[in-house]
């Protein structure tokens, strides 16, 4: 018997290290060696357990493994299956096919939101649009109204300077009536002390211009 476990250790110790797994449908016993009658280190490997291949008993009805948690020991080959089993690959789909749906699913809210996102982008471009136009209409409008205003400005400035002229031509017309007036009365006083005093000169000369008649007694 010792001859034997030598002979499947040193068969086992040229076997090139694989992955195989636990058939569908069983629980392994793993054994402290290869054979039924060794210890069990492990009460039993779920289906679709990956162990670590280190060989094969000499009949290979035993084979070597380790599992990732480090358990080391014997199993009979015929539960060892080189691909996963139907088992473990449909809940490996499964678990595939949930973490595909809940991308789908975060694609799908991320679609929606960034739709909603857009349409709100959307809305918020037209709205923009129409305080822009708005605004710019406002502004046309200011402009016109600014133009305008300036206009009446400048024009009422310019009937301002020209009411001032007409105003100071009109005090200028004014004064040049007063003083008129005042000459005209000048001349008035003065064209009256002259009759005067050529009246008085008349009154005064003249009879001594003219040398008076003598008077013819009717008695000569």
């Amino acid at each position: 018997m010792a001859l034997l476990i030598l002979l499947s250790l040193t068969v086992g110790g040229v076997f090139a290290q694989e992955t195989q797994y636990i058939s569908d449908m069983v629980l392994v016993p793993v054994r402290s060696g290869a054979g039924s009658n060794y210890r069990i280190v492990n009460r039993g490997l779920p289906s679709g357990t990956a162990l670590l291949i280190y060989g094969q008993s000499e009949d290979g009805e035993w084979t070597e493994v380790e599992t990732r948690g480090g358990t080391r020991g014997w199993i009979p080959t015929q539960y060892l299956q080189q691909e996963p089993p139907a088992g473990l690959l449909i809940n490996d789909m499964r678990l595939e096919l949930e973490q595909v749906r809940a991308e789908r699913d975060r694609a799908v809210s991320q679609l929606n939101q960034s739709s909603s996102e857009v349409n709100e982008a959307d809305e918020t471009i037209v709205s923009l649009t129409a305080r822009l136009e708005s605004t710019e209409a406002e502004l046309t409008e200011v402009k016109r109204v600014s133009a305008a205003a300036l206009d009446l400005d400048l024009m009422n400035q310019q009937l301002v300077a020209e009411l001032e002229s007409e105003r100071s031509d009109a005090d200028l017309l004014r004064l040049e009536n007063v003083r008129l007036r005042e000459r005209i009365a000048n001349n008035q006083i003065m064209d009256g002390a002259l009759a005067v005093l050529l009246g008085v000169i008349l009154a005064v000369v003249a009879p001594r211009l003219w040398p008076k008649k003598k008077r013819q007694d009717g008695w000569s």
